[in-house]
């Protein structure tokens, strides 16, 4: 039986604006995504019959998971396998905005892949990402990308130089949906997107906007104080998607009661790579 291991990288987002509700009740987005070298690690084997999950946190190991549900969108599709067995050894914390469970199961489809005789085509493997979730067709490109519609509208960028990356977690966290309902109006839109060329024109200190900041400090002081904590150090930083997790582009010691991982830019190359 062939075990593929792989790394299922975080993710910040470097800019994160609202452009205005869409028709279908969603919000557009235009966000740059990044992925970092702290990762959670997924084995993937075709044995079996269905689905098997283990998972180093229990709580974590039903069909409600993301990356069992990868693996069961794949055998929908390819039920001929006859089973996907899956082994996820989770370090990326939950409610933090650093994309874990889409990464996991982004990682999933990328190792279904490999494993599968004959996968499907590239195009019906992202339309299964996006089934999935907005945040998990990025996972199957890495690196950094501008992306707009609610995330999955996905333009690859050259890869960041190297950077260094604290990723700072309160004791708190944050539903995304909780955020979206949280936003003022004028938060919410409409305003134009400023596109891929000015993204890929800018350095990462220059990206730096989330406008979900505002609802997630006035939902969440925990949040709120480790955002002026990091001011307060004068380094560029910001919230990752809609929190609870901050990061901030140098090396820091965390203040007292926050978790804190030590990191980098991972490029589109590395992907795999533990």
């Amino acid at each position: 039986m062939r075990v593929l291991d792989l790394a299922a990288a975080a993710k910040i987002n470097l800019h994160l604006e609202v452009l205005g509700r869409r028709p279908d009740g969603f919000h557009a987005l235009e966000t740059v995504f990044q992925t970092l070298a702290l990762h959670d690690r997924v084995q993937v084997a075709v044995a079996g019959t269905g689905v098997a999950l283990e998972c180093s946190d229990p709580a974590l190991a039903g069909p409600g998971n993301l990356a069992w549900r990868a693996a069961a969108a794949w055998l929908a599709r390819r039920p001929q396998l006859g089973g996907v067995r899956v082994r996820l050894d989770k370090h990326l914390p939950h409610g933090a905005g650093l994309g874990g469970g889409s990464s996991d199961a982004a990682t999933v489809l990328r190792a279904l892949t490999r494993l599968d005789p004959a996968p499907p085509p590239p195009a019906e493997v992202a339309a299964m990402a996006l089934e999935l979730g907005s945040d998990v067709p990025f996972f199957l490109l890495g690196g950094t990308a501008h992306a707009t519609g609610r995330g999955e509208e996905l333009t690859a960028l050259p890869d960041l130089p190297a950077c260094a990356v604290t990723v700072l977690m309160p004791a708190a966290t944050l539903p995304t949906p909780t955020v979206f309902k949280a936003l003022s109006e004028a938060e919410r839109g409409p305003r134009a997107a400023r596109g891929a060329a000015w993204a890929a024109a800018s350095a990462p200190a220059a990206l730096l906007h989330n406008r979900l900041s505002a609802a997630a400090c006035r939902l969440c002081p925990e949040v709120a104080g480790l955002l002026a904590w990091l001011a307060g150090r004068g380094v560029p930083h910001l919230m990752s998607g809609s929190g609870a997790a901050c990061f901030a582009l140098a090396e820091l010691d965390p203040p007292p009661g926050v978790r804190a991982w030590r990191t980098r830019f991972r490029a589109r190359g590395e992907l795999d790579e533990l």
